[in-house]
């Protein structure tokens, strides 16, 4: 979750199929190269992407999931997660217009170990169709990051083709306390997809709000008896859930929702004031099976 959360979250605190602290894990297979630009494509998307770095980190990269026209609080972008080589460390891109960040990363939890790097050669953007990258890479990691002994990335190079791709719809409605004010609106500029694993079928829902006169960024994720929340600014973010047989109602290619979350505190701390309650519908516009 820290390595493919949302690029203006703090780490590791957007709703994940699944609730994990974890780098990703048992995604789908990799997917073929494109051609070398982003036109669409009938098919699925696919990407081709090299890096170049220390430790290891030079050569191509396997893509395992691509998530076109995904809202952000900097605009729409494209998220790509993958794997250096087939062994190698996770690598996770957002491309928006005109930056791109790649995130490096292994283990999970508490052994978690991530990098971060940016860089501003991006070209033929498009969030529904797909992006060209070529630019030189510059580390952003925060200094309080655990690293361990991942290595650094200079450069990247390559593009992804959104194929057939659709963000899906929803009208979902976010009203509520949250520590960045009052939310009471319907989300927009909405991306659906499901996620499809032996656990369950996860409805995971990113759109944008407002808190008050704060932008924030919302992730909604409902699974059978399980209604979850994050929402977030450029700089923090807060978690809610709720588990209940009537709080959401999977339904073919989608989901229903309607449940009051909790925000989430540490155990053994004073329960938090902050509620929200969550209402509407949502249709899945990707579905992956993991």
């Amino acid at each position: 979750a820290a390595c493919s959360s949302s690029p203006s979250a703090v780490p590791g605190s957007s709703v994940t199929p699944g609730p994990s602290a974890s780098m990703p894990s048992n995604l789908p297979s990799a997917v073929s190269s494109p051609s070398p630009s982003p036109t669409a494509s009938k098919g699925p998307p696919t990407a081709q992407f090299s890096i170049t770095g220390t430790a290891g980190l030079t050569g191509p990269v396997t893509a395992q999931r691509i998530t076109c026209n995904r809202p952000s609080l900097d605009g729409p972008e494209i998220d790509f997660i993958g794997q250096s080589g087939t062994t190698g460390p996770m690598i996770v891109i957002f491309a928006q217009a005109g930056h791109v960040e790649v995130r490096v990363g292994i283990g999970s939890a508490a052994t978690l170990r991530l990098r971060t790097f940016v860089g501003t050669g991006v070209t033929s953007f498009n969030a529904a169709t797909g992006v060209v990258l070529d630019t030189t890479l510059t580390e952003t990691t925060d200094a309080a990051t655990a690293t361990g002994g991942l290595g650094a990335l200079s450069s990247i190079s390559g593009s992804i083709d959104c194929g057939n791709q659709l963000p899906g719809s929803a009208n979902v409605v976010v009203s509520g306390l949250s520590p960045y004010g009052q939310l009471n609106g319907a989300l927009t500029s909405v991306a659906v997809t499901c996620t499809v694993t032996a656990s369950g079928t996860f409805v995971g829902i990113a759109g944008l709000g407002m808190a008050g006169t704060t932008p924030v960024l919302v992730f909604v994720t409902a699974s059978t008896g399980l209604l979850q929340v994050a929402v977030e600014t450029k700089t923090a973010g807060s978690f809610y859930t709720i588990k209940g047989a009537a709080v959401t109602t999977l339904v073919p290619g989608g989901a229903t929702m309607s449940g009051d979350v909790n925000e989430s505190v540490p155990s053994g701390s004073t329960p938090s004031p902050n509620l929200l309650h969550v209402t509407g519908t949502a249709t899945c516009g990707t579905t992956i099976q993991q």
